[in-house]
């Protein structure tokens, strides 16, 4: 295995690219195994790729995870930051999966649920989009929490949002009414839900 160059990556770290596949090792790595630019001992690699990358890449995903919910996403994310390679992270993430430390959609219910009753279907599918879950499996659960009525009524949130900025119901006028329809749609409120709202 030829390794073509040694880069410093972070303070303790050098970032190696090798042939077909770039990583990181602690920089008392290079001492320990006597790793330079060049050809790298086959059975080295190996313990490189099969035994100590592996361990370090599921010590940073537990680290990850600890006092926090966390999609397969955001923790292939984190490790691909810190080079792991692809098949590791895969193979890591398997296992998370399999000792129930990570659960997607466990936590798309949970996410849902927590912020249906502050904020519209658009911006949670917004917020849970940057948290690198499947969108359709997002939009799914988002129907089956509608249809079983754990979600707050989108027409009642709008009520208590406006409430909270001291519209009148009964008092507004034309340039208020819109003022405030712009606002909710700014807010990701659905048309009719807001139509519906104000009629009342």
């Amino acid at each position: 295995m030829e390794i073509k160059s040694i880069t410093d990556f972070k303070s303790n770290k050098v970032k190696i690219d090798a042939e077909g596949v770039t990583f990181a090792l602690y920089k008392s790595d290079l001492k320990k195994y006597d790793i330079k630019e060049g050809e790298l001992e086959e059975d080295i690699f190996n313990e490189i790729m099969t035994e100590i990358l592996p361990k370090r890449a599921l010590d940073r995903s537990l680290k990850i995870i600890t006092g926090r919910d966390m999609t397969e996403g955001m923790i292939k994310d984190k490790l691909r930051e810190d080079l792991y390679p692809g098949d590791i992270i895969d193979s890591v993430i398997e296992r998370l999966k399999q000792e129930r430390l990570i659960n997607d959609e466990r936590f798309i219910r949970g996410f849902i649920e927590g912020k249906s009753s502050k904020k519209s279907k658009r911006d949670i599918m917004v917020a849970l989009s940057s948290k690198r879950v499947d969108m359709n499996l997002a939009e799914r659960i988002y129907a089956e929490l509608s249809e079983e009525g754990c979600l707050s009524d989108e027409k009642e949130l709008i009520i208590k949002l406006l409430e909270k900025r001291h519209y009148d119901f009964e008092k507004a006028d034309f340039e208020d009414k819109q003022r405030q329809i712009r606002y909710l749609l700014g807010k990701g409120f659905s048309y009719d839900s807001i139509h519906s709202a104000l009629k009342d």
